[in-house]
C-alpha cells in the first residue's frame, strides 16, 4: 500500500508541470476562460442549411473521424435500444444519436426501423447514425428517402450518409437529387457524387456551371476537378472570369486537378501581383501540378506570409516544382527560423523537395 501511495505521489509530481504548462498554453490571451468546443458530428441537423468551405464542394459532410466513438456500458446501450421505441420523439432522436456515436453495429436494425419514424428529426438522426456505422444495407433505403421523403433535412442527411456508404447503386438517385427543390439537398448530392467520383454524372454536373447559384457553380467546378474531367476543362477555364471570387478560386484549383496544360497560359496570368495572394499561390500550385515551375517566384514571395493557408500552399508549390536553388532557399530560411511550427513546415517541405530531386 505504501508503495502504491509513493507511485501515485510520484506520478502526480511528474505530470503536474506538463499539465500546468498545457493549461497556460491553451488559455486565451484575453484571460477569459477557454470554451471547450463540442466534437463535430458527421451530419448537419438543421434542415435546409448547407455548409460552404473555401476548398471543397459548398456542402461538406462533417468528418466521422472528428467525433471519437462513445464506449458506453452495455446497460446504457440497451437503454438506448429501448428508448428508440419511446413515445417521446425527443427520446427517440437522442437514442438514435447515441447508437450512432457508440459505433455499435448491433443497433443498426433499430436504426433501420427508425428510418420510417413519424418524426422527421428522428428519421434524420437515424440516417445520420447509419452513415456513422457505414451500414451497407442502409444504402437502398437512404437512396429512396433522398428522392421521396417530404422533409428537406431528411433528404439532405440521406445524401450525406450515402457519401459514407459509397454504394455506386445509389448514384442515380443522387443525380436526380441535383434537381431537388432544396439547395441544401442539391449541394449534399453534388458533394457525394464528387466523393464517389461518379463519372457518369459528368454531363449533369457540367450543366450546373450555368447555375445562377454561385455556391452551386463552385461545387460543380470542385466536383469536375475531382473527376479530372477533360471534357469540362474549357468551361472550368471560362469560370476564371466568374464574378464570384470563390468560384474563380475553385476554378484555379480544378484546372490543376484536371491537368490540361492547354489552359496554363490563363493560369499564368493570375500570378500577377495585382491579383489576390490566395489566387496567386493557387495558380502557382496548379501550374506545378502540370509540371510547370512558372509560379516559383510567387511561392518564394509568400513563404513567410502571415496567412497560414497562403504560406502552406506556397511551400507546396516549392515542394512540387522547386529545383536545387529552391532547396537552398528553403534551407536558408529554415536555419534562420525561430518559430517551431514554421520550422516544422519548412523541414517537411525540404524533405519532400529533396526526395523529388533525388528521383530525377
Amino acid at each position: 500500500m505504501k508503495n502504491i501511495k509513493k507511485m501515485s505521489l510520484f506520478a502526480a509530481l511528474f505530470f503536474a508541470p506538463a499539465l500546468l504548462l498545457s493549461a497556460q498554453t491553451a488559455a486565451p490571451k484575453t484571460g477569459k476562460p477557454a470554451v471547450k468546443k463540442a466534437a463535430a458530428k458527421p451530419a448537419a441537423k438543421s434542415a435546409g442549411v448547407a455548409v460552404s468551405t473555401a476548398s471543397a464542394v459548398p456542402h461538406q459532410a462533417r468528418s466521422r473521424e472528428a467525433a471519437p466513438a462513445v464506449t458506453p456500458g452495455p446497460d446504457l446501450f440497451k437503454e438506448a435500444l429501448e428508448k428508440i421505441r419511446s413515445g417521446d420523439p425527443a427520446e427517440r432522436r437522442q437514442s438514435a444519436d447515441f447508437i450512432g456515436q457508440a459505433r455499435n453495429a448491433a443497433g443498426a436494425p433499430a436504426l433501420m426501423s427508425a428510418l420510417a419514424d413519424d418524426s422527421p428529426r428522428v428519421r434524420q438522426a437515424a440516417a445520420d447514425a447509419l452513415g456513422m456505422l457505414t451500414w451497407p444495407a442502409a444504402a437502398p433505403r437512404l437512396a429512396e428517402m433522398l428522392l421521396k421523403d417530404g422533409d428537406a433535412g431528411v433528404r439532405q442527411q440521406a445524401a450525406i450518409s450515402l457519401s459514407y456508404l459509397m454504394d455506386p447503386a445509389s448514384a442515380p438517385a443522387l443525380v436526380k437529387a441535383l434537381k431537388d427543390s432544396s439547395p441544401a439537398v442539391r449541394y449534399a448530392a453534388l458533394h457525394t457524387l464528387a466523393v464517389m467520383k461518379y463519372s457518369p454524372a459528368e454531363d449533369e454536373i457540367i450543366a450546373l456551371l450555368s447555375s445562377d447559384d454561385a455556391n452551386m457553380r463552385r461545387g460543380a467546378i470542385s466536383a469536375l476537378g475531382l473527376l479530372q474531367s477533360k471534357k469540362a476543362a474549357g468551361a472550368v477555364a471560362a469560370a476564371l472570369k466568374d464574378p464570384d471570387q470563390y468560384v474563380r478560386l475553385e476554378a484555379v484549383k480544378a484546372l490543376g486537378n484536371i491537368g490540361d496544360a492547354a489552359f496554363s497560359g490563363e493560369l499564368a496570368k493570375l500570378l500577377a501581383q495585382t491579383e489576390q495572394p490566395q489566387l496567386r499561390v493557387e495558380a502557382a500550385l496548379s501550374l506545378a501540378k502540370m509540371g510547370m515551375p512558372d509560379g516559383l517566384l510567387t511561392a518564394y514571395e509568400f513563404v513567410k506570409s502571415a496567412d497560414l493557408s497562403v504560406r502552406s500552399q506556397a511551400l507546396n508549390v516549392i515542394a512540387a516544382a522547386g529545383d536545387a536553388r529552391s532547396l537552398q532557399f528553403i534551407e536558408e530560411i529554415y536555419a534562420a527560423e525561430q518559430d517551431p511550427a514554421a520550422k516544422s513546415m519548412l523541414d517537411f517541405t525540404r524533405q519532400r523537395l529533396m526526395l523529388r530531386l533525388r528521383k530525377k
